[in-house]
């Protein structure tokens, strides 16, 4: 089945490119592309071109980040999580240069080091894409070649986004301007590293159409960490009539990422004292169909979707020894399948006021299998079986929404807007909730205030059902125990200063402050517990982000970003720790873009990260704060990367806005390590060309 996939796929792609072939040579009319604009601060109606440092500010005393398809290009990414690393308060875990593996991997400010079950939720075209059973981003099953952008939230915003704390949302890829594009892209670098992507599009008044293919593969920095990506993509739209619009989008993606061994033994405390497995695939189909409106009083969409993902941990470690065949080695299977409808309307009431009304529900289907290469038991590790299975039950969770804004003032001078906001949770497994926001922004021409407060709410996966769920599990009345967990809550209080000079600099000061309960516990193994849900304990980040950009001169422009966190947290036993897992106490994106002698840009970018700890604050067993000393506490990380390219046009094959282009990633040579005995790659180099047709 995957073949005839990917045939159809290639022949479908060939029909494009004969099409764009036989066009070019009848036709020699040319269509501009310019760069992503970023439509900023909706209510003042500016549009500014954003660095990933530089927030957007909303009507609701809050913001977020964007990272444009300009921005992925520059920052030459390998992979999904690479994609962000600009993101202040943003940072990413590996041990490979590229390719994803389990357990958490993304951090937001410090969310995200809970393993089951993550803070943190990934969209891909507003729907989610992640692996729902224990949480994780599976970033391996999110092609870079299908990115158009990134939005970025930090923060809780019932009226964006529920059952998270925070949430990293991709902009799909799509043909934006009328006319023929095709592209091909190869570049190639370090340890066996080669890449190659070929897109088409087309679009006309009424109907658009994109299709990609990419292949990925490197042979990895160390033994064993190689990693290998294909991904086949088409996003379609027709534009029904002048409010009405329908898009289809399908994403087909096949990865593997091999995980290496420490070069020394690991700390007890990182979570395990071995790694758990050494090859990680993923196979995912994900879909989406939307119908969109926009009238001049009002927008909005419903989408359906579906995400279907098979993910495995291959020849896993037993007794810290690796499978040789004759012992009882593990390997698992998750069938994680994620489908529903997602639907969302703004009005403009009385041309000062804006109300938000939505709805998502949202179904998860999850399936675990687990057993010996050999078929032989393996006793002590695998309960005496050769094969488990765990079937979880089925999940719902509608999570109704609203919001409002009123606008007092005009936008151009004096404004003063107060808002409100509230999403309803109703969960099919566990108890039901409901999550509050009120901002207000006060401000003048160009410059804001901005003070906020929301809720997050977090349920627990059905990991947290695991030994409830084990097919021979000897627990009775285990809906019982399920209503008991509680979600888990963090209530989010921040304010800001923005003042923007437009095309000349920006400049802004945010503080804010997070404090959670009810933290909810896993029952994966052992006796159940007595209860679900911490009564005691809390966690506190509180933080200082400064960000600022300037531009001195035409096409030169510098970036810059600090993030600086406290943080504090009390277990169940009393006990208090200021070491939480990747929460850096200082954290700093800087860089520069610049476009000279007419051909050439350059762009560099640093990331320096300070006084943080490896660690998983896990959810299993006990209430107790992480157990993280000093022996987990990382060196400083200081990366500095760069990308020169070369633009040039030749119109008598119709290529526009093509490029050759090298990049240099970690130019320092740094040792550095994002966990124990896992030295990520030195000075890497990296080039290639992309041919534009237009």
């Amino acid at each position: 089945m995957k073949k005839i996939m990917a045939i159809a796929f290639v022949l479908f792609f060939l029909s494009i490119m004969l099409f764009f072939t036989d066009c070019y040579a009848q036709e020699a009319k040319r269509v501009e592309l310019k760069d992503i604009v970023v439509t900023a601060k909706k209510y003042k109606k500016e549009k500014i071109d954003l660095t990933p440092v530089e927030t957007i500010e909303t009507p609701y005393g809050t913001q977020y980040n964007v990272i444009t398809e300009e921005q992925l290009k520059e920052q030459a990414p390998l992979d999904f999580p690479s994609t962000l690393r600009d993101v202040p308060g943003v940072m990413f875990q590996s041990k490979n240069l590229a390719g994803s593996q389990t357990g958490h991997s993304l951090y937001i400010r410090g969310r995200g080091a809970s393993h089951p079950s993550s803070d943190i939720i990934i969209l891909f075209d507003g729907a989610p894409r992640f692996g729902a059973i224990f949480g994780q981003v599976l970033g391996d099953s999110i092609a870079v070649s299908t990115i158009g952008g990134i939005e970025v939230y930090k923060s809780p915003q019932p009226s964006v986004f529920g059952n998270a704390y925070a949430m990293v949302n991709i902009l799909p890829r799509y043909t934006k301007k009328e006319g023929k594009e095709a592209e091909i892209n190869i570049n190639g670098g370090s340890y066996e590293t080669v890449n190659e992507s070929l897109s088409a599009g087309f679009k006309d008044k009424r109907f658009d159409i994109y299709a990609s293919q990419s292949y990925f593969y490197t042979g990895g920095h160390r033994p064993d960490s190689d990693a290998t990506q294909q991904n086949y993509y088409l996003n379609t739209g027709y534009q029904i009539n002048k409010e009405w619009n329908l898009r289809f989008l399908v994403n087909y993606v096949e990865a593997s990422t091999d995980a290496p061994m420490p070069d020394r033994a690991p700390n007890a405390t990182n979570g395990v004292s071995w790694p758990q497995a050494e090859r990680y695939e993923t196979e995912s189909f994900f879909t989406t169909i939307t119908l969109n409106n926009n009238y001049e009083d009002k927008k909005g969409f419903i989408k359906a979707y579906l995400d279907k993902t098979n993910f495995y941990l291959l020849q896993e470690l037993t007794n810290g020894k690796r499978y040789d065949g004759n012992t009882g080695g593990l390997k698992s299977k998750q069938k994680i399948m994620l489908n529903g409808i997602r639907g969302k309307e703004i009005f403009t009431i009385w041309n000062n006021a804006e109300a938000i009304f939505g709805l998502d529900l949202d179904f998860t289907t999850l399936k675990n299998i687990q057993m010996t290469y050999s078929g032989i038991a393996a006793p002590g590790i695998n309960g005496g079986k050769a094969k488990r299975v765990w079937d979880f039950p089925d999940t719902m969770l509608a999570s109704p929404y609203g919001a409002l804004n009123y606008i007092i003032g005009i936008p151009e001078g004096f404004h003063f807007i107060p808002s409100i906001g509230a999403r309803f949770y109703s969960h099919n497994q566990f108890k039901d909730k409901s999550a509050f926001q009120a901002g207000l922004v006060i401000g003048y021409a160009h410059t804001d205030v901005n003070i906020s407060y929301s809720r997050g709410v977090n349920y627990p996966t059905p990991v947290a059902l695991m030994n409830f769920v084990l097919e021979g599990s000897p627990v009775n009345n285990a809906r019982e125990y399920w209503r008991k967990i509680k979600p888990e809550i963090v209530d989010h209080y921040e304010a800001g200063i923005k003042h923007t000079i437009p095309e000349k600099a920006s400049m802004g000061v945010l503080v804010f402050r997070d404090y959670g309960r009810d933290r909810f516990l896993t029952y994966m193994f052992g006796a159940v517990p007595a209860q679900f849900n911490d009564p005691i304990g809390y966690y506190e980040i509180e933080g200082l982000e400064v960000t600022g950009t300037v531009t001195p001169f035409k096409n030169f422009e510098l970036f810059s970003a600090g993030t600086w966190m406290r943080k504090e947290a009390k277990g169940g036993n009393g006990v208090k720790s200021d070491k939480l897992p990747y929460t850096p106490g200082f954290q700093f994106q800087g860089g520069i873009k610049w476009s000279f002698l007419k051909h050439y840009r350059f762009f560099m970018d640093m990331q320096h990260i300070r006084d943080f700890y490896q660690g998983t604050f896990t959810r299993s067993n006990t209430f107790n704060t992480p157990n993280i000393t000093k022996k987990d506490k990382l060196n400083d990380i200081t990366l500095l990367n760069a990308r020169l390219s070369y633009m040039f046009d030749y119109k008598s094959l119709h290529l526009g806005g093509s490029e050759f282009y090298i990049a240099v990633n970690n130019i320092l040579n740094k040792r550095y390590e994002y966990a124990k005995g896992y030295p990520m790659p030195g000075i890497t180099f990296f080039g290639g060309i992309s041919l534009k047709f237009i």
